[in-house]
């Protein structure tokens, strides 16, 4: 099988491994697609919550990568790191980016009939040295249930070497499909797996910038860690398959945010203190 702009490996290692990695110029389209989007956004978050001698001395740079790890140097309490954690997955271009022709491509040589959106595109700044935001060994597909060859695509935006924290895999773990979990208490993860899995277990997987990584969220995974001085950029789509769902339902659901839910109530309380002085 083949696919414009895209080199594709071998199936049969895909589907005993669980993951694979897919190359090819159709790649490196989707990642300039992206990092445009979020180069202009970062530069407006950082002329809006720096104080305005740190912002002039901005790197003037074309490298998201490299703006990303200056605002992180210079940034007082991760303020615009932050902000742009929320930000940048409601870009319109990163939104579309889920219908670039590369995902389509990728996901139908992984064998899936009629892709469904499992999530809406997701954004990871991880920060150096921070564990916080680190992923235990969990299986995507417990957010999910729906699809058994349910896939993830994880397309780095940075360098990703043994130094910034590749993601790590247990070659072959999805073949037994879904795994006990139990509530995550020490982070921000909800589960992890109830059974411990031995680091011995899991493999690195190093990432060419010309590369994207396609797995079955059956396999299991975590973070690696960031001991670099950098941001580690990543973006991940998820989809599951119409043609082999348990029901034809969505598996997330768009709400307001809390932001919104918090002045909502501002503005209620309002109304109740002026009702109140009134009586």
């Amino acid at each position: 099988m083949s696919a414009p702009g895209l080199t594709l490996p071998d199936r049969a290692a895909f589907q005993a491994n669980g993951y694979a990695r897919i190359s090819g110029p159709a790649i490196a389209d989707l990642k300039a697609q992206l990092e445009t989007a979020m180069l202009g956004a970062a530069r407006l978050a950082a002329k809006r919550l720096l104080p305005e001698d740190l912002y002039r001395g901005a790197p003037d740079t074309d490298c998201l990568e490299t703006l990303i790890a200056w605002l992180h140097r210079v940034e007082s309490g991760n303020a615009v790191t932050r902000a742009l954690y929320e930000v940048f997955p409601t870009l319109p271009a990163v939104i579309a980016s889920i219908d670039h022709p590369a995902l389509r491509a990728a996901c139908d040589w992984a064998g899936l009939e009629a892709p469904s959106a499992g999530t809406l595109p997701l954004v990871r700044l991880d920060r150096p040295g921070d564990t916080r935001f680190a992923t235990p060994a969990h299986q995507d597909y417990w957010y999910s249930m729906l699809s058994p060859n349910a896939v993830t695509l994880w397309l780095p935006l940075c360098t990703i070497n043994d130094d910034i924290g590749p993601l790590l895999a247990v070659p072959g773990s999805h073949a037994g499909g879904l795994k006990p979990f139990r509530p995550h208490e020490t982070g921000h993860e909800w589960y992890e797996a109830a059974d411990a899995v031995p680091d011995g277990d899991f493999v690195p997987l190093p990432m060419a910038r010309d590369e994207i990584l396609i797995f079955n969220q059956a396999l299991l995974h975590k973070s690696g860690a960031n001991r670099s001085d950098r941001v580690r950029i990543s973006v991940q789509f998820r989809f599951n398959d119409l043609a082999t769902a348990e029901r034809l339902t969505a598996t997330y659901t768009p709400s307001l945010s809390r932001y919104v839910l918090d002045r909502q109530a501002e503005h209620l309380d309002d109304r109740k203190d002026t009702r109140n002085t009134a009586a």
